[in-house]
């Protein structure tokens, strides 16, 4: 007995430093282009695309989701600052869907355990689902003034969940966006200040503007790696670490004739779904999760219901949708996400049965010594990571968050 709960352990320990190996350089690289995306995208130019309700505002607002690294609750006021500087109410929806559902660190994630086709597949599905949910947000509300919309104040709905104070780069500015030509005034004079050739303020060298002369290349730099390595890295490492947890103990626990027959699939499509929806986990979170079902037997398109309605749902987030757009959104929302996702699945497991092909999931490291050394190389450094911003607070906030969701659950069921 001692010698199975040894062999039980040690298989659990291997399969969570196996997951590190796999995770820590995409999921480093991930955090790094959110950084980036964050400072190089504008809000503004953003938001002059969004303003109609027409296929081509839902189909640039889904894509505009696609990298962005928002979980389903930290987007809910992303999307309600849209909504007040006038995105329409369609590709509101369409970014609620794609910006949790998927981000650059979830894609590189994804790659890792599953390979490029599936991280190019799951993005693809996810802007399908935003555009088709966008569409049916245009033809069933035609109202602008829904019957139950109104503000979260109104409502007593608040999302508790704290990422942090944002602190911005540029003072009164909320937009954190810099443009090519700023970028190269910052970084034409840092270059002549590290070569010592730095002479007082020339207003015909290019500065920025007086507004923004407290910036410089330095803060730049700083701001990139503090959005991506200390704010969405608090948003997600404790979630990705239970993720990570739950993949392993679902890998050791699944007998591996689960699926073996032919109604466990055809269940697994409901149980994803029943799972997914009220599930409170960001995308990142969900992949090793995912992998460990694959690895288990799951079919792939049940694990990607999983993938899909996991990140984008939650019985909070649903609860503030209400509140801030009012519940035939709401609904149309889940039921796009339920719908769209559940016929993909589906279809691609026809698909794959079809041509005789499977989905590979690595859950192994690679062997061979220059990756073997960045993969180890990443791990170490994510560690330092998760050790660094659990101790500045992100472990007791992460906890508490997850708490709340199922305090909120628990709540929202009994009445």
């Amino acid at each position: 007995m001692t010698f199975d709960f040894l062999g039980i352990l040690t298989s659990f320990f291997a399969f969570l430093w196996s997951s590190f190996l796999l995770l820590a350089p995409m999921l480093l690289l991930g955090l790094l282009l959110s950084g980036l995306i964050h400072v190089f995208i504008s809000r503004q130019a953003i938001l002059r695309w969004l303003r109609d309700d027409s296929l081509k505002s839902v189909t640039i607002s889904s894509a505009i989701g696609v990298p962005v690294p928002l979980c389903s609750c930290s987007v809910v006021p992303v999307v309600a600052e849209m909504r007040n500087k006038g995105a329409s109410r369609s590709a509101c929806m369409s970014f609620l869907i794609t910006a949790p559902e998927t981000g650059a660190d979830s894609i590189l994630v994804t790659n890792a355990f599953f390979g490029p086709i599936v991280a190019i597949v799951r993005p693809v599905i996810s802007f399908i689902t935003a555009v088709v949910a966008g569409i049916f947000c245009i033809g069933l509300i035609k109202d602008d003034r829904d019957e139950g919309e109104a503000s979260d104040h109104d409502h007593g709905h608040d999302c508790d969940h704290d990422h942090g104070s944002h602190q911005s780069l540029i003072a009164d500015r909320d937009d954190c966006y810099v443009s090519p030509s700023q970028l190269k005034v910052l970084l034409v004079n840092w270059l002549k200040g590290i070569a010592g050739r730095q002479s007082t303020s020339d207003p015909s060298s290019g500065e920025i503007s007086t507004d923004d002369q407290d910036l410089d290349f330095k803060k730049l730099v700083k701001h990139i790696f503090r959005y991506g390595f200390i704010e969405i890295a608090d948003d997600i490492l404790f979630a990705l670490l239970v993720g990570v947890v739950l993949g392993g103990v679902l890998f050791l626990a699944i007998p591996s004739d689960l699926m073996a027959h032919e109604y466990a699939r055809w269940l697994s499509y409901p149980v994803m779904v029943l799972i997914g929806i009220p599930l409170y986990i960001c995308a990142s979170a969900s992949t090793p999760i995912a992998a460990a079902l694959v690895a288990k037997g799951v079919s792939p398109g049940a694990a990607l219901i999983f993938l899909m309605t996991g990140p984008a749902t939650n019985t909070g987030t649903i609860a503030i949708i209400v509140s801030q757009f009012g519940s035939r959104f709401a609904s149309i929302y889940v039921a796009a996400v339920i719908a769209v996702t559940v016929v993909l699945g589906i279809a691609i497991d026809a698909l794959l049965l079809a041509a005789g092909l499977a989905i590979p999931v690595t859950l192994d490291a690679s062997h061979a010594p220059a990756i073997q050394l960045l993969q180890w190389g990443s791990a170490f450094l994510l560690i330092a990571l998760i050790v660094w911003r659990f101790r500045a607070g992100a472990l007791r906030s992460g906890y508490e968050e997850m708490l709340l969701n199922f305090r909120f659950r628990s709540s929202t069921h009994g009445r």
